[in-house]
């Protein structure tokens, strides 16, 4: 991923990082699409804080809600811009580029999250995002 650039610590004997978790999470999910990995890093519920409220979803609402999000967008690129964790939770403000699959057009999304590792997943999470910003210069 681009702008990686902190280090990485292992937070107990083989249990990843709260930092790398958020990490695959973006690389794995939204730049592989590959929605098997919710498995992996989501738990089941997630709570979910966005502009449009809070919600608990269940694996398979979520894997959906990323299912319908990736038929409008598809990413190109993650750049964290910038990443911090205090124990087991991990904030972070990233650029996504991209391509609007509505209009074939190169699209652009900042994004300001924050995440709550629970058993080496996400648990709990806040995210804002601004499309058309960029965020990474």
């Amino acid at each position: 991923m681009a702008g990686d650039t902190s280090s990485d610590h292992v937070a107990g004997a083989g249990a990843p990082s709260a930092e790398s978790v958020v990490r695959a999470y973006w690389e794995r999910v939204w730049l592989e699409r590959d929605l098997d990995a919710l498995e992996d890093l989501v738990t089941d519920p997630v709570v979910r804080h966005t502009a449009e409220g809070t919600q608990s979803l269940t694996g398979r609402e979520y894997r959906r809600r990323l299912a319908d999000a990736f038929e409008t967008v598809r990413a190109i690129e993650v750049s964290i811009d910038s990443i911090a964790a205090d124990g087991l939770i991990v904030w972070v403000r990233l650029t996504l580029r991209g391509v609007s699959l509505a209009t074939a057009a190169p699209m652009s999304l900042a994004w300001l999250g924050q995440y709550r590792i629970e058993g080496g997943r996400i648990a709990e999470l806040w995210a804002l995002h601004q499309p058309g910003a960029d965020w990474s210069a």
